[in-house]
């Protein structure tokens, strides 16, 4: 499509070789250490581009024409803000051009984002169309022809009787042979025919009778190629994936299940990889299919258990609710409050992982393993009927792997012998879908805005306080005290100013002021104590005082983002019904921060301030945690109230890799540290040596240039 669009505007084309060594090392040398491997290659492959007044990449959304909202043709988070992360890390500016590829709504916006940059490169926007629908024709006429050479590989396949290796790949892997180390040469050396992922009929499976919210593109090529490469006896599947890629992690277990007990090969790629221990692995394959195609009697297929859930119905059943962090108790309380039998979790600790660990893989993000832990623990340690419980947790369709927590933990508990119900609400509907009604969503909104509130208070006062503990009890009596109120839904405002003379009593007066950091990165993990080691705990213990990313900054941005779906998709009722929430949903939160503004008087920024900021760096249709993580820690950067940043994220998170990839280049341009810091469920020495080190280089600053005083 790119090179039909610029063949268009009579453009001179130069495009980069396959990857090789050098450009590996390059790569490697200039991307950031846990990016993935093909995000790495971006990086080397631009850099190789010097003779050039622009540089072509584009900002891939969605890939194909949404079906539902469940299955939106996603391309993964990295893939969509790679072209911003090599622009901040290669400091290329405008010479890097960054068309918006979102073919959700057909071609309309394709075109109209190519005409633009046809714009930037000195061409009339009539021109600009005209070559962006000659791009996508082109590109069409290419699938075409691939689709007949697919249906003559295949048939000379079965008439020569010959057994054929389906790449499951992305293209940009298993077409870039310097990347994959020629692995389509070597399987055709060994006597079998290497077939491209989409040489294969791929439209003719639907992905929704394996899955009810496939929503990456390449999960639903994924998943029909496994199919069609099952029932067909010549034909065997080969896995080419890369270290840490974060959709991989929960698609290869949906492959595993359809191929049942045929062989299905994977092979890991990495700057790492060797040609020797490749051409090994290769050949092992290959010997385990031609014996598996030789055998007379093959083993009977296993049932493909179907991977789904639905949204919450009010039921007679108990309602399990995970605790990630305190605001969960507003939620379970508005719920009993209106009829449900709901149970908040005990807090998760080591047990929620030795009880997923040996149920996962080890690849999954660290918040999956410990929601899995909490139901696991339910199971064997706190005597419920299963039978008369249900879960419930928040989830989405995408981008990141959050959407898949529900399906997938459903799918290894029924695996593990017994059967929970795990009912989701999703965000894409703004979290609308519990079917309690407008008053109980105001209800939890006031009860997560309150204690929202409260661990501010928490946060603004522990540091200081006179006698240490008094504010942690302090807190845990106040969130009992909200709860109660909204299970009887009475008025918190008497309350809540009373938190906030109580907590202002607390702290003692001449001690001097510590530099203020901010905390964001994905919220469940920086919510969330025991996944992060009370991370807010080890920043005050190293002389800082902090300040979280609320989880209602969260629910303010998909309200945001709900209206904009509704604009894009051009629903006049969603549109009313989705700027009517928000309009509420400010009205609310101003009626219960205003009770705290004697100690917390600074105003909330607003999403729209956030996503301003984060739109210089990062196009703010990367829907995930990054937009908000990036506007937020510039803005802390920016305000002479903070001294630094700091990021979080699971070990593998892809929202938190794009934060983390271009995180130092923010620190540089404001000379104050944002670091980042990964978690994966051990004990993170490392990461206490970070904020030790991170302190002192603050306390550094401050006392030479007055940085972060207050």
């Amino acid at each position: 499509m790119l090179i039909g669009f610029l063949n268009a505007l009579d453009a001179r084309i130069v495009l980069t070789s396959k990857t090789t060594q050098q450009i590996i090392e390059h790569a490697v040398e200039m991307g950031h250490a846990d990016s993935c491997f093909p995000i790495k290659l971006l990086h080397g492959h631009v850099a190789a581009l010097k003779e050039v007044d622009y540089i072509l990449y584009p900002s891939a959304i969605r890939l194909g024409k949404k079906d539902g909202d469940e299955n939106q043709k996603y391309a993964c988070p990295l893939v969509q803000a790679s072209p911003f992360i090599v622009r901040q890390a290669l400091n290329l500016g405008e010479r890097l051009l960054i068309p918006t590829i979102d073919f959700s709504q057909g071609d309309t916006d394709v075109v109209k984002s190519l005409a633009g940059v046809a714009v930037k490169m000195g061409f009339s926007g009539r021109r600009g169309r005209r070559a962006a629908m000659a791009g996508i024709e082109a590109q069409r006429r290419f699938e075409a022809e691939r689709e007949v050479l697919g249906s003559k590989l295949l048939k000379q396949i079965h008439e020569n009787g010959q057994l054929g290796v389906v790449l499951i790949s992305r293209s940009y892997v298993s077409q870039d042979s310097g990347a994959n180390l020629g692995i389509a040469e070597k399987l055709a050396q060994l006597g079998v025919v290497p077939v491209p992922l989409d040489y294969l009929p791929l439209d003719s499976v639907d992905p929704k009778k394996y899955s009810d919210s496939p929503y990456w593109a390449y999960e639903s090529k994924f998943i029909a190629g496994t199919a069609i490469t099952t029932s067909d006896p010549q034909l065997y599947g080969l896995v080419l994936t890369n270290f840490g890629c974060g959709p991989n992690s929960f698609i290869l277990r949906i492959l595993e299940d359809i191929t049942g007990t045929k062989p299905l090969g994977q092979l890991e790629i990495d700057e790492h990889a060797a040609e020797a221990g490749i051409v090994t692995r290769l050949e092992a394959f290959v010997d385990t299919i031609q014996g598996y195609a030789a055998s007379a009697k093959k083993e009977a297929q296993r049932p493909f258990i179907y991977r789904g859930t639905s949204a919450f119905t009010s039921s007679r059943k108990t309602v399990l609710l995970p605790r990630m962090a305190p605001f969960v108790e507003a939620v379970g309380a508005a719920m009993v409050s209106y009829g449900v039998d709901a149970v908040v979790l005990p807090e998760p600790d080591e047990r929620n992982l030795l009880y997923s660990n040996q149920v996962t893989t080890g690849t999954e993000c660290l918040p999956y393993r410990v929601t899995l832990g909490d139901f696991i623990r339910v199971h064997h340690e706190n005597g419920h009927n299963l039978k008369e419980a249900e879960g419930l947790m928040a989830g989405s369709y995408g981008p990141c792997r959050f959407g898949k927590y529900v399906t997938e933990e459903m799918r290894v508990l029924k695996g593990m012998g017994f059967d929970l119900p795990i009912r989701s609400t999703v965000s894409n509907k703004a979290y609308s879908d519990l079917g309690l009604g407008k008053d109980f969503e105001r209800l939890v909104w006031k009860g997560v805005v309150a204690i929202d509130n409260l661990e501010k208070l928490l946060w603004r006062t522990r540091p200081y306080e006179k006698e240490k503990g008094r504010a942690d009890r302090l807190f845990d009596e106040y969130v009992r005290k909200i709860a109660g109120h909204l299970r009887s839904r009475e008025d918190l405002a008497r309350t809540l100013r009373q938190a906030t003379s109580d907590f202002s009593s607390l702290i003692a007066p001449d001690m001097p002021r510590r530099p203020r950091v901010g905390i964001n990165g994905e919220i469940y993990l920086r919510s969330n104590t025991f996944s992060n080691n009370n991370l807010v705990k080890e920043c005050e213990a190293a002389g800082l005082e902090v300040i979280v990313s609320s989880i209602g900054e969260w629910i303010k941005y998909i309200s945001v983002r709900n209206v904009e779906d509704s604009v894009k998709s051009r629903n006049i009722q969603a549109m009313a019904k989705s700027q009517i929430r928000k309009l509420v949903q400010s009205y609310d939160e101003q009626s219960v921060a205003r009770h705290f503004r004697e100690m917390l008087p600074e105003r909330e920024t607003s999403i729209a301030e956030i996503l301003a900021r984060s739109n210089q760096y990062l196009s703010t249709q990367c829907g995930s945690e990054a937009v908000l993580s990036i506007g937020t820690g510039v803005e802390w950067l920016e305000s002479s109230e903070f001294a630094g940043v700091i990021s979080v994220m699971p070990h593998g998170c892809m929202p938190g890799g794009i934060v983390a990839a271009m995180a130092e280049k923010f620190g540089a341009m404001h000379q104050k540290p944002w670091i980042s810091l990964t978690y994966d469920g051990f004990l993170e020495t490392n990461n206490r040596t970070k904020i030790s080190e991170f302190a002192e280089l603050i306390k550094f600053c401050r006392g030479e240039a007055g940085v972060g005083s207050r």
